[in-house]
């Protein structure tokens, strides 16, 4: 069991380490940024958003396309910015951002607090 949670976490790592600064797509309507999350499966029963870290500059508009491919619904939160959708299996949700002040801002699944979160971190 130990080799188990060693080789998840090793696993967790990696995919933490090639998200770390994904590139957002600049729109067709002028600007504006956009990124695609996908929930994905990392170990039995522990899921996450990838990327797992986007970056962001204070007061831009970003849209986020929630993009849910596992088996049961899951929940797409960021406090900060009073946001909190359920996204169902196969389904599509879209977005918009518009962080206030700089900082890290967590976003998770408040369906499953048992789940990886993710961060927006928000710059100058």
């Amino acid at each position: 069991m130990r080799d188990k949670l060693i080789l998840y976490g090793f696993m967790i790592g990696i995919l933490l380490t090639v998200t770390v600064q994904p590139i957002g797509a600049e729109s067709a309507s002028g600007g504006s940024k956009e990124f695609t999350l996908v929930t994905a499966m990392v170990a039995e029963g522990a899921n996450i958003w990838l990327p797992s870290m986007i970056i962001l500059k204070n007061g831009e508009e970003v849209k986020l396309k929630l993009r849910n491919v596992a088996k049961a619904e899951h929940g797409f939160a960021i406090d900060e910015l009073g946001i909190k959708e359920v996204i169902p299996v196969g389904e599509t949700k879209e977005i918009t951002i518009k962080p206030g002040s700089k900082g890290v801002l967590r976003y998770y699944c408040h369906l499953h607090p048992g789940h990886i979160n993710g961060q927006l971190l928000v710059q100058e």
